[in-house]
């Protein structure tokens, strides 16, 4: 399911026509301004019936801006502020991932609302950063799933 919900999120990350590119695991050197990285981050599960479980797949969505060399630091945030808030609408029109196909056993549910934190990363700063923890929750038929 991870395999699933990471090509959804990165699909629906592609669209956006504020990010320049869109990376589904950890890249060593970023290729384009702004850049996003997106790799799961953890799972949890949870008892529902004795039928079902609640599994809450999450992500991180790490966000980059350069902040040296091409612009100024000030001009970076400005784009940060209007990038992370243009992800969290993307995520929140969508909550219900429209179009997903589940693999047997699983339904997805929805997403939840997505917290963030920002700081810097790279070389003396060289890039404005924000991860953004995106948790979806999906339900399991146990007996169902091979």
């Amino acid at each position: 399911m991870f395999e699933v919900l990471l090509n959804k999120i990165t699909s629906i990350l592609r669209a956006n026509t504020l990010l320049s590119i869109v990376y589904n695991h950890e890249a060593d050197n970023l290729k384009g301004d702004p850049a996003v990285i997106v790799v799961p981050s953890s799972n949890e599960s949870d008892y529902d019936t004795t039928e079902e479980n609640i599994r809450i797949y999450a992500f991180t969505i790490r966000v980059f801006i350069r902040r040296t060399g091409i612009r100024e630091p000030d001009e970076a945030d400005r784009i940060m502020r209007e990038v992370i808030s243009s992800i969290i609408d993307d995520f929140d029109k969508d909550y219900t991932f429209t179009g997903l196909s589940n693999p047997t056993g699983y339904t997805f549910i929805n997403t939840f609302a997505n917290p963030s934190s920002w700081g810097y990363s790279g070389r003396e700063d060289e890039f404005r950063g924000s991860d953004i923890n995106l948790r979806c929750r999906v339900s399991v038929a146990l007996t169902a799933i091979s």
